[in-house]
């Protein structure tokens, strides 16, 4: 995960009680946070963007802008910081201000849910039609009075880049535009603009061309941001563009500002908009990056966001979400004795709004917690509070003897002939995404079980298949000796509206063999072996399937115990398929589901 480096000074000053260095890493580790240590950074401003880059003492660094690879750079200062890996289901402390406010509620110097005054900006985004297909939603807050210095412009810039890549998914799900209130003029509008229709300058400048006027094409095709985030306008006829009531730009979301609207350390008032095309993740990013600047002084003002269809909603709303707890489930959970009383305080000391209501715990979730989900969220919380180090181990009060499920059972028989016929066993990782899942397989895209709060953009999803582990081992071990026989036995998820999760869980087996020789023979021989030692009768079905070469796939269907089944399908891989994973070798695949065979 990321490291992030807090200001220790600005910190202790924001928390409001003095802490040694042991005392605070102890509060910061209890929170959750994984803490690398203590170090000092030199911090340079680059005098073309403005952008603030922090360096280690003693790192080697090159003299050159991070955000627009200037060399114009100015040594601003230094400062001790405390270095974190990010916590990706917390953005809501990925900074000082945010960690300030969650440590002064573990530490009981304020607890309860934090309140935060929205006053009324008069401010109005328009969204006009196009955009519908493109980055359809928006959501904006005004926030006045932050005084910047070198240390607090960065601050407010790392948020930015850190709920990019953790909300935002590297900007794919929301993009945050923050701007100099004094350099605008509301209204505001939202729409499509052509590849050419105008010019700007954005922020930074070129490299060689710090006042050049660009296009939305040319921004993507020569800016060093452009470039990089490109991608996600690719295949568009038009682009967002954020202006304001003088047709002055903005921004091109979710690529880059306007150099005229620039914050420098003179800001005292922000214009923030939150463009995406998934609204929660948006509302969220826009409900910490506020709140957080709101514990830095900010004073908060609502903006309306009017859409085509003359939808219309006040950005941003900080309502608490409620929630309502059972103790015994919580108990229950815990493992050990607590009151409801005791749950309340502890939650107020996580920041929650709590009252014990007739056997239950009325729950107030703060509207910058983006990762509670589900009851055992808050539940977790009431542990942390309570403090894992405060927890007393004891044995379990009941002893019996285990045995191995039945699906475990055949696994383990499963691996055993595969290894018997020499096949390797692989392990790859449940979570994936749906670029390999489907797309690289030529398979059209179904609904699928999601990860609302992914820790990065490869694993958004839990796997739908295990062919994408298997070619995806053969892509990194293209260059061994061939041919290569591996395979691996896991679960598989897909949605299922009838189990309690919402989702159904499958254990199957996949097998590939890769080589020059490797073929429709092979797998069908593997196939016709491994039902034998199970005791199973076999047909093949011939079928046509996209991630297979046509007349070189066939369906599997098992008889066992008088019945017969599908049990999976095999194939050679279609050469597409294969161009996708950068594999140059023939490849036999099969994929089979044990549960059937249960």
């Amino acid at each position: 995960m990321p490291l992030v480096g807090i200001p220790v000074e600005r910190l202790k000053k924001l928390v409001g009680q003095e802490l040694d260095r042991n005392e605070l890493r102890q509060a910061l580790e209890q929170l959750g946070n994984d803490v690398e240590g203590y170090a000092k950074v030199i911090r340079y401003r680059c005098d073309r963007c403005g952008h603030i880059t922090e360096v280690l003492e003693h790192e080697d660094f090159n003299n050159t802008c991070a955000g627009c690879g200037s060399a114009d750079l100015v040594t601003v200062g230094t400062s001790d910081v405390v270095r974190i890996d990010l916590l990706p289901v917390r953005p809501d402390m990925f900074d000082v201000a945010g960690l300030a406010r969650a440590l002064r509620g573990y530490l009981g110097i304020e607890t309860g849910l934090p309140k935060y005054r929205l006053g009324k900006s008069g401010f109005k985004v328009k969204v006009k039609k196009g955009l519908e297909d493109v980055r359809p939603f928006i959501v904006a807050a005004v926030v006045r009075g932050v005084n910047l210095d070198e240390e607090t412009v960065k601050v407010v810039m790392k948020m930015q880049e850190n709920l990019h890549w953790a909300m935002g998914r590297d900007r794919r799900r929301a993009s945050i535009g923050v701007y100099d209130l004094a350099t605008v003029e509301p209204g505001f509008e939202y729409r499509p603009v052509e590849p050419e229709e105008l010019r700007f300058v954005p922020l930074g400048g070129l490299p060689e061309d710090p006042k050049a006027l660009l296009t939305p094409k040319g921004i993507l095709e020569q800016h060093p941001k452009g470039k990089a985030y490109a991608h996600l306008l690719e295949g568009m006829k038009v682009y967002p563009l954020l202006a304001d009531s003088g047709g002055r730009v903005l921004s091109m979301p979710p690529i880059i500002n306007s150099e005229q609207t620039r914050v420098t350390q003179s800001t005292r008032d922000f214009f923030i908009d939150v463009t995406g095309p998934d609204r929660n993740a948006i509302t969220k990013s826009l409900n910490v990056l506020v709140t957080s600047l709101a514990e830095l002084g900010g004073r908060l003002e609502t903006v309306q966001v009017t859409y085509p269809d003359g939808t219309e909603m006040v950005t941003p709303d900080l309502t608490p979400t409620d929630a309502i707890l059972n103790p015994d489930t919580a108990t229950k959970v815990l493992g050990f004795d607590i009151r409801a009383e005791e749950m309340t305080k502890l939650l107020e000391k996580m920041r929650y709004g709590a009252k014990a209501d007739g056997g239950r715990l009325q729950v107030q979730v703060p509207a910058f917690r983006s990762d509670i989900m589900h009851e055992y969220d808050i539940i977790e919380d009431i542990a942390i509070g309570y403090g894992y180090h405060n927890i007393r181990p004891r044995l379990v009060p009941t002893m019996t003897v285990s045995r191995p499920q039945p699906v475990e059972e055949l696994s383990e028989m499963v691996r055993r002939l595969m290894t018997g016929f020499g096949f390797l066993e692989v392990m790859t990782l449940v979570l994936s995404n749906p670029s390999e899942q489907f797309e690289f397989l030529r398979l059209a895209e179904p609904e699928h079980p999601e990860i609302e709060n992914p820790a990065s953009i490869e694993q958004t999803m839990p796997r739908h298949n295990l062919l994408t582990g298997l070619l995806s081992t053969l892509r990194k071990n293209s260059t061994r000796e061939m041919p290569q026989s591996i395979f691996e036995v896991g679960d598989c998820f897909g949605l299922d509206k009838d189990a309690e999760t919402g989702v159904s869980v499958s254990r199957r087996l996949a097998a590939g063999k890769a080589g020059p020789k490797a073929g429709f023979a092979d797998g069908r021989a593997l196939t016709t072996a491994l039902a034998r030692e199970l005791d199973a009768g076999l047909r093949f079905d011939s079928v046509e399937h996209p991630s297979f070469i046509p007349g070189r796939c066939t369906r599997v269907f098992c008889q066992r115990n008088g019945k017969e089944f599908e049990w999976g399908i095999l194939g050679e891989v279609h050469p597409e398929v294969l161009e996708n994973f950068n594999i140059s070798q023939p490849v036999v695949m099969l994929e089979l589901n044990l549960d059937s065979l249960i």
